[in-house]
């Protein structure tokens, strides 16, 4: 009997070094390799094919300094520890080339430092914001935190921000957000390091485009990524070309050999670039001017146009109730679009499900629903373009027809609900119109529609120029027709944003009257992406990811059920587990 209890304690202690020789192993090799394994139906926790050659493609060492660190609340602290193991995935797929550092930039600083601290910050790139923490009862806690990051590498510098404040969700839903989204911003940031040259956008100017501070935040962003200029394409202005004396001296005066120089100078730089944009053009374009658009078309270059058929802005109302609604008369770029598949109609788009503006109502403001303020929000089956993108607000939006053209695919982007209705132009706006309009249930009734309205279509495909039979321009060789893409969307202000009267300018769809920041500059950032072949970073940008949320109600009843659950539960199978392993210590060393 001595001896079986000798050798018994033999056994144990044999089997506790082993299992001490076993976890120290386990911890030496956790902290030389990284592996966390994703069991999610959906693969949420799995880089994409996009992420995974960014990450290859470093050569040298990449630094990656977080700044969320130090007192924080717990669903800062969630999307904290949910960064450092993105942080790690991209570092084992890179091949350990990143080097990771979470820094707190208010450690060991004085409270009037605070502020210096974070305007540097916002000069660098990355936006501080609010943390309340309310999660103490008796005590609320403010503070700021850098959600963001800096990459550096090569010689390079990229500002990444993991979190966007929306005020029309929950802190909670912001922080969800922000979690889905970070694998995007972080394979953006690698794309901002790793690109040796960057894809050129050209800016259509010389039409009264919208192309000031009412975009100034779309162009700052879309700077981080692309090679942005304006590009004056009237080949009438003359004072752009500004002829050297050289030139003038060749030209003898004669004005149509400088036109025909600037047509070619035009056409010249045209063709450099990888994208054209045209936004909100106060004028139409002449036959030349379109002749160029379209030969960049034929010639595989893509189009991105923000076009409004109607002359009305929510800022006439401030100074008069009623406005009207004009024709802009681009008759020519209309046309060109009728002959390539869209049809640009002079109408104003209404729709139910719409953003509000303040009224006035008997010495106060009131917020109304405003019919031409459409949201859209995307379909059941979305194109990679609208998928997984918020609603977009709209500002007295056209609407587009598609007709069906032979090699060409058309894709809606921008839908109404099938609450809508579509004015003719000349249209009279009137607010308390409006306002009585929206409270009325009757009238409400005669905007249910069969179907749906477009105001953003998707081209790809063969387009055929319209000039196959018509007056050829330059000296380059024409084509009539070509594989290439163009998305025309019917209203110019989903790229503006609001400026005040101090300069101070807000984000590409924030709305000063809700304060909601709505998704156009995502729509737009993926319009722009598909056209110039980055699609992977949308696919990113569109990754599945389901919610798996405890039902409110099952939780509410059966809280005190699970609760004593999750308490006694354990207690009892180390109950049992000891009790079993009595019985069987019993049967085996029992003679």
């Amino acid at each position: 009997m001595v001896k079986n209890k000798r050798n018994q304690r033999s056994q144990s202690l044999i089997n506790f070094l082993v299992t001490l020789l076993v976890i120290a192993i386990v911890n030496a090799l956790g902290s030389v390799y990284y592996q966390r394994f994703d069991l999610t139906s959906e693969k949420r926790y799995t880089l994409s094919e996009t992420s995974l050659k960014l990450a290859q493609s470093l050569e040298e060492t990449l630094y990656f300094r977080l700044y969320l660190e130090g007192d924080m609340s717990a669903k800062f602290k969630q999307l904290k520890s949910e960064l450092r193991d993105m942080a790690y995935e991209f570092r084992e797929a890179s091949g350990r080339k990143i080097e990771i550092e979470v820094l707190d930039p208010f450690e060991g600083q004085e409270v009037k430092d605070i502020t210096g601290i974070l305007e540097d910050f916002a000069g660098r790139g990355i936006e501080p914001v609010r943390d309340i923490d309310s999660e103490n009862p008796d005590e609320t806690r403010i503070k700021y935190l850098l959600p963001g990051a800096e990459m550096n590498y090569a010689g390079k510098t990229a500002a990444v921000n993991f979190f966007e404040y929306d005020v029309a969700k929950s802190p909670e839903a912001n922080i969800q957000a922000a979690i889905d989204n970070m694998e995007y911003e972080f394979a953006n940031g690698l794309r901002q390091c790793v690109r040796d040259k960057r894809p050129v956008i050209a800016v259509s100017d010389g039409h009264g485009e919208m192309i000031g501070a009412e975009v100034q935040s779309f162009a700052a962003e879309l700077s981080k990524f692309y090679s942005v200029s304006a590009l004056n394409l009237s080949t009438t202005d003359l004072a752009n070309f500004n002829p050297s004396p050289e030139q003038l001296a060749a030209a003898g005066g004669n004005m149509d050999s400088l036109f025909w120089q600037n047509l070619e100078r035009i056409q010249r730089r045209l063709s450099l670039s990888d994208l054209l944009m045209i936004i909100k053009p106060a004028t139409d374009f002449s036959p030349a001017d379109l002749y160029l658009i379209d030969q960049y078309v034929m010639n595989g270059g893509r189009v991105l146009m923000l076009l409004d058929a109607l002359n009305i802005e929510i800022d006439s109302f401030q100074s008069n109730s009623s406005n009207f609604a004009f024709d802009r008369n681009l008759e020519n770029l209309s046309e060109n679009l009728f002959r390539y598949g869209v049809k640009l109609e002079n109408t104003l788009l209404m729709d139910q499900n719409c953003n509000q503006i303040p009224v006035p109502v008997s010495g106060r403001m009131e917020m109304m629903d405003f019919f031409y303020f459409p949201l859209f929000v995307s379909p059941s089956t979305p194109h990679v373009i609208n998928k997984n993108v918020g609603a977009i607000w709209a500002q007295f939006p056209s609407s587009l027809e598609a007709k069906p053209r032979e090699g060409l695919q058309v894709t809606p982007l921008l839908s109404s609900s099938p609450y809508y209705k579509v004015i003719q132009a000349p249209a009279e706006i009137d607010l308390e119109t409006s306002r009585m309009q929206a409270q009325d249930p009757k009238y409400r009734a005669t905007m249910q529609q069969n179907g749906v309205k477009s105001a953003g279509l998707l081209l790809e495909g063969q387009f055929e120029s319209p000039y196959k039979y018509q007056k050829h321009y330059g000296s380059l060789p024409f084509k009539d027709k070509g594989q290439s893409a163009m998305i025309v969307l019917a209203d110019g202000d989903l790229m503006r944003n609001p400026v005040s009267g101090r300069g101070r300018v807000y984000p590409t769809g924030y709305d000063r009257f809700s304060q909601i920041t709505f998704a156009n500059k995502k729509f737009l950032l993926n319009c722009i992406d598909y056209l110039v072949d980055d699609q992977g970073l949308i696919e990113i940008r569109a990754k599945e990811r389901r919610m798996r949320l405890l039902d409110p109600q099952k939780a509410r009843t059966e809280k005190e059920y699970w609760k004593w659950f999750n308490l006694l539960a354990p207690l009892f199978t180390i109950l049992a587990l000891g009790v079993l392993n009595h019985i069987w210590r019993l049967k085996r060393y029992t003679r």
